[in-house]
């Protein structure tokens, strides 16, 4: 089964989407998330695992909010409906990466994107603002991991620190897929 995890790891000022993404990837990897070492998480949590995937685009999807869900069910309603082929989205490119932009997302559209994409796209990793803050980390406040609630994504801070708000501009807030 694939599960969502979110999580926050600090970067030096002036870091970027891509340098976020690749250090989270290899610092899960270190950590013994993957396979059958024990590290950050004590023992593995997955046998595979990859920025992004079958989320990638959920913050920006969950920021851009209702109107965005609104409109894609409008104009897109086979997407909308639960499980769809991947194939089926392929005609359907660029309608969609235009509506994705008319809302404010940025590369291609969500629906589109490769779910086996190791570091994900460009918004799988964000600096933490006080939106993202509001939206994902205010319920974790003063937790630097929740792995085995089930109401709520998983969540880890990988630098250790308990969630507040000196996360926002600071931290950067990642999204992993992973399977176990």
């Amino acid at each position: 089964m694939h599960y969502l995890m979110l999580i926050t790891l600090a970067m030096s000022p002036g870091a970027a989407s891509e340098d976020a993404r690749c250090r989270a990837y290899s610092r899960l990897a270190d950590a013994g998330f993957r396979g059958d070492s024990a590290g950050r998480f004590g023992s593995s949590l997955c046998d595979w695992f990859v920025i992004g995937g079958r989320w990638s685009g959920f913050l920006s999807e969950s920021l851009l909010g209702q109107p965005y869900q609104d409109a894609l069910s409008q104009e897109f309603p086979q997407f909308t409906a639960g499980y769809f082929p991947a194939k089926l989205a392929e005609p359907h490119k660029d309608g969609l990466d235009q509506l994705w932009h008319r809302f404010g997302g940025t590369g291609s559209n969500p629906i589109t994107r490769s779910s086996y994409e190791e570091l994900g796209a460009e918004d799988d990793a964000l600096l933490i603002d006080r939106a993202l803050y509001d939206r994902f980390l205010k319920p974790q406040a003063g937790k630097d991991a929740c792995l085995h609630d089930e109401s709520l994504h998983r969540f880890a801070d990988l630098d250790g620190d308990a969630v507040d708000e000196t996360f926002i501009g600071r931290k950067w807030l990642v999204v992993v897929d992973y399977h176990n």
